[in-house]
C-alpha cells in the first residue's frame, strides 16, 4: 500500500503549449487523473488491464513500468511530451530523435466548469473522496491484521494450555511411575532383610 504523501500528485505540465496542472490519484496498480487548465476539467482512469498491456508492449516489468509512469508524471520532464488527443492522454518519450508512446488513456470532459478559472470545488470534492478511499483501505487492512492478530493469540493461548496440560500429565505420570519404582525398591530390600533375618535364625 502506498503512503498517504505519496497517494496524490500535483504537476504543472505543458500539454500541447498551454499550461495545465495535472493531478494524479495513485493506487497500487491504477491511477485516476484530472488534468485543468484555466477553462476545462478532464478526467481519467489508467486501469490495471493498461498496465499489464502497455508494460508486457515496452517489454517491462509490471512494477518497473508503474514505477517509471509515476515519475513522468509526477514532475514535468524536458524529455516527455503530453498531449490531449481525441479523447486521450498521452505521455511520450523522447529517445534519440524518436518519440516512444510509453502510455495513454482516456479522458472525459467534465461540463460542469462554468468560470474561467479550474473547478477548485471539485478537485478538492475528488481529493477528498480519493482520502476517504484512502483512509477506508487503511481501516480494513488494519481490521484485518487485528482479526488476523486475535486469532493467532487465540491460537497461541490455547497452544500453551495443551502444553502446560500436556506437561502436567507427563509429569503426573512420571512421579506415578517413580512412586510405584520407590515401592517396589522398598519392598525388595524389606524382602532382603527379612530374608537375612531368617538366615541368621536357621544358623541358630
Amino acid at each position: 500500500m502506498m503512503d498517504l504523501d505519496e497517494a496524490i500528485t500535483v504537476t504543472k505540465l505543458i500539454v500541447q503549449g498551454d499550461p495545465c496542472y495535472l493531478m494524479v490519484g495513485w493506487q497500487s496498480d491504477s491511477f485516476e487523473v484530472y488534468l485543468f487548465n484555466k477553462e476545462k476539467l478532464w478526467k481519467g482512469r489508467f486501469s490495471p488491464n493498461r498496465l499489464v498491456g502497455f508494460s508486457k508492449n515496452l517489454h517491462m516489468s509490471e512494477v518497473a513500468y508503474f514505477a517509471n509512469v509515476k515519475r513522468s508524471l509526477s514532475q514535468s520532464r524536458e524529455d516527455y511530451i503530453y498531449e490531449l488527443k481525441s479523447g486521450f492522454f498521452y505521455w511520450k518519450r523522447k529517445i534519440k530523435g524518436s518519440v516512444i508512446i510509453e502510455g495513454f488513456l482516456p479522458m472525459e470532459l467534465d461540463p460542469t466548469p462554468k468560470h474561467a478559472h479550474p473547478d477548485l470545488i471539485e478537485v478538492l470534492v475528488a481529493l477528498n473522496k480519493h482520502m476517504k478511499q484512502k483512509v477506508h483501505n487503511l481501516k480494513s487492512s488494519f481490521q484485518s491484521i487485528k482479526s488476523d492478530y486475535q486469532k493467532c493469540l487465540r491460537d497461541t493461548e490455547e497452544f500453551l494450555n495443551l502444553k502446560i496440560e500436556m506437561e502436567k500429565a507427563l509429569c503426573d505420570k512420571f512421579l506415578s511411575l517413580l512412586s510405584v519404582k520407590r515401592s517396589k525398591v522398598n519392598s525388595l530390600k524389606l524382602n532382603r532383610a527379612y530374608l537375612k533375618d531368617q538366615e541368621m535364625l536357621d544358623l541358630h
